[in-house]
């Protein structure tokens, strides 16, 4: 016999009946039907599932064991989520990675929000070559006329006529990659264009510049991807409209731990990269990571991934560590203060490597517990 519903009931954590359609795995809604509670009821009592089949013009009930329909379940043809491979040169957790695969494959609306420099643009770029699609990148945070970028320009000359942006090329390209880069950087009056966009029962962008204002629709399968700084150090960046926000799955870049950070210089640069300069450096970076997370912090922001790369790339191009450290680690933080300055303090931390980058072991255990008490 071939059945519409095969329902199995429980009881919710409200006591509740309820109930779930095995052929669907979709919840079988029955608030507002007594008579279809009281069959589901009687079949959580008696261990049984309930059968809802075509009988004549009306339903027919039947109450069956789970052993009835093993064929009917298992004929279904499951398509189990498979998990694309990982780009070689970018270090990215496995369930995240799963999770933005999924939403670009999906058409789906995903925001990564994290620190500056740890490569929320970069892997989308990745991600989008491992899947073959093409992808649009646009930054909103330098994007100065918003209409003009994100709709068009209307001409005058022997006529007028409309120009359509690149971005709305984009959205008709079905099965693409939008990039919105910065977006919490971006003119409120592009988060307005962006909403009937971004909104899934809508998925409209208007050409207010175009005669008639005629509607565009997005493609199928245009998955729009932003990436956002949040944190009181970006002080460009714009807190972000909710409703906005509420429009994308956000997830959080991580930030990678010491030995994350050394696995990643190894793989980017292989044996161009001293070992110990390599520990050395992901070591300077580990502390002053640990610093910002302490609850009275002597400094405000992180060394990014994005830095670290670029201090390790200069290693190999002859600078040594003091040398990258005067021109890129210092000019990152606040000389205000003087001796208690953040400069100063990362000054002090990074002294501690120079001094012993002659000999066999760059830094030891002893080197650590003594920082607090070194005197520059």
């Amino acid at each position: 016999m071939e059945y519409k519903q095969v329902l199995r009931g429980y009881y919710d954590t409200e006591k509740k009946v309820k109930a779930i359609d095995l052929l669907t795995d979709q919840p079988y809604f029955i608030e507002d039907r007594p008579d279809m509670k009281q069959r589901i009821e009687r079949a959580i009592n008696f261990k049984q599932l309930l059968a809802v089949y075509q009988r004549g013009t009306r339903n027919g009930f039947k109450y069956i064991d789970q052993s009835d329909i093993v064929g009917d379940l298992t004929s279904k043809e499951v398509k189990p989520v498979t998990m694309i491979d990982k780009p070689d040169d970018f270090i990215i957790s496995d369930l995240k990675w799963k999770y933005l695969t999924r939403c670009i494959n999906k058409g789906k609306n995903l925001m990564f929000v994290g620190p500056a420099g740890t490569g929320k643009t970069q892997i989308v770029f990745k991600a989008a070559e491992r899947l073959d699609k093409q992808i649009f990148y646009f930054n909103l945070g330098s994007t100065q006329d918003v209409r003009s970028a994100l709709i068009g320009n209307t001409y005058f000359k022997d006529g007028t006529y409309f120009e359509e942006s690149a971005f709305v090329t984009a959205i008709k390209t079905p099965n693409s990659v939008i990039l919105l880069d910065e977006i919490s950087r971006a003119n409120p009056e592009a988060w307005n264009i962006l909403m009937p966009v971004l909104d899934v029962n809508i998925r409209k962008l208007r050409l207010d510049e175009k005669e008639n204002s005629p509607v565009i629709d997005v493609a199928d399968g245009v998955s729009f991807i932003s990436t956002a700084n949040i944190g009181f150090e970006y002080t460009a960046a714009r807190m972000l409209d909710r409703a906005l926000v509420d429009r994308f799955s956000v997830i959080e870049m991580d930030t990678l731990d010491k030995d994350q950070e050394m696995k990643l210089l190894s793989l980017i640069f292989k044996s161009k990269l001293d070992p110990k300069v390599n520990e050395a450096l992901c070591d300077i970076s580990f502390r002053i990571r640990m610093e910002c997370e302490r609850e009275n912090s002597k400094l405000s922001s992180i060394l990014s991934t994005r830095t670290l790369i670029e201090a390790a790339e200069m290693s190999i191009d002859d600078f040594s560590i003091d040398e990258i450290a005067e021109l890129i680690f210092y000019p990152q933080y606040s000389d205000d203060g003087g001796t208690d300055s953040e400069r100063i303090y990362v000054r002090q931390l990074v002294q501690k490597y120079i001094q012993k980058g002659n000999k066999e072991n760059l830094f030891t255990d002893d080197d650590f517990r003594a920082l607090d008490n070194y005197d520059i």
